[in-house]
């Protein structure tokens, strides 16, 4: 089981990301998304940040290159992620506005992974999300840590990238011909060599596909330990609520925990400007190099005070100056606010 994170860990995360987005060899972000989304992937059909003829792996490789650089960085501690998934069993649909985010371009990291059974084969469960505007809306991408053994998959896509390109795909074509189905308890063969070798065409079978379109990966999985696990492009005006639309055929297991995942998201932006999280700016340390700072979120204990609230100003100096748009606090839907276990966890006790 991997550790937590703790908050030192922000900053070289972001760093590495950036370096991978950054890369256009093999192993960047630029090769690592024709390979595995490709051009068209079929879920992207409608999505209006995706047109027909743009390519969408290219599209996302460009919006992180510019948007990880320039994001604030968040660390979420554990008590505030067990805080915000609770908290978001009783969010129903919210229209996010733009002042509902903690920074118009942000990277958090949750010290643990804050919704279970968001892990696919290939990555373990979300613990870091990254945002910006894009086209067609608000990005949010997510980011799960590559488990530790790693998966046969990214042992298997090494081993295919050793290899020349010519006999790599030569041998895939000849595990798809055999059109072998998913391994199963139900067809899985006599002998343990006999199961491994089994899996193992399938993969190849698998990934024929994104090794016509582009080099594999030498990595498989991406060098800085954290596979990317979707985009949702959202659009402020157009949006009753999270979740986005989800690929057809995905389970309602898998649909539960992505709902509960992108509703604990959303509620971790909106505690964030609310008086029962104390932030604290924290720097790298010094061997870091350009040491960005970044905040430390926490919840406020029990009996501390949120703080004084400067004296009223009178009626007529609070107008706003023409021509400008106020921007109020981040809204909180009230259904949070009525959350009486929450409050009476968080707030100082009434006197």
């Amino acid at each position: 089981m991997a550790s937590a994170l703790t908050a030192y860990d922000v900053p070289e995360i972001r760093a590495r990301m950036t370096e991978w987005a950054r890369d256009p060899g093999t192993d960047g972000a630029g090769n690592w998304f024709r390979f595995f989304v490709g051009p068209r992937p079929d879920d992207s059909a409608g999505e209006p940040a995706f047109p027909p003829l743009d390519d969408v792996g290219a599209t996302i490789t460009d919006t992180l290159r510019a948007q990880l650089p320039a994001a604030e960085l968040f660390y979420v501690s554990a008590d505030l992620t067990d805080l915000a998934s609770h908290a978001a069993t009783t969010l129903a649909d919210y229209r996010l506005h733009p002042e509902d985010l903690p920074a118009p371009v942000g990277f958090l990291v949750y010290e643990h992974p804050p919704v279970a059974g968001t892990a696919s084969a290939r990555h373990d469960a979300v613990s870091v999300v990254s945002w910006g505007l894009g086209r067609g809306g608000l990005w949010v991408q997510a980011w799960g840590a590559v488990p530790d053994p790693e998966p046969p998959a990214v042992e298997v896509g090494r081993g295919l990238a050793r290899l020349s390109r010519d006999y790599a795909l030569s041998q895939m074509r000849k595990a798809a011909a055999l059109n072998l189905p998913l391994p199963t308890p139900g067809n899985k063969p006599a002998s343990h060599d006999d199961t491994v070798d089994h899996g193992a065409k399938h993969i190849l079978a698998t990934f024929l596909r994104n090794a016509e379109r582009a080099p594999i990966p030498p990595s498989f999985a991406p060098p800085h330990g954290y596979e990317w696990c979707g985009v949702t492009p959202m659009l402020f005006t157009d949006m009753k609520g999270w979740p986005s639309s989800l690929a057809e055929g995905t389970s309602a297991v898998d649909i539960d925990a992505q709902i509960a995942l992108q509703r604990t998201i959303l509620t971790t932006w909106l505690l964030l400007g609310q008086t029962l999280v104390r932030s604290e700016h924290t720097r790298a340390p010094r061997a870091a190099r350009r040491p960005p700072p970044y905040r430390t979120l926490r919840p406020r204990p029990r009996h501390s005070r949120p703080p004084r609230r400067p004296p009223a100003r009178p009626h007529h100096a609070r107008r706003p100056i023409p021509g400008r748009r106020r921007r109020g606090h981040p809204r909180i839907p009230p259904q949070l606010g009525r959350a009486r276990p929450l409050a009476q966890a968080v707030l100082p006790e009434p006197r």
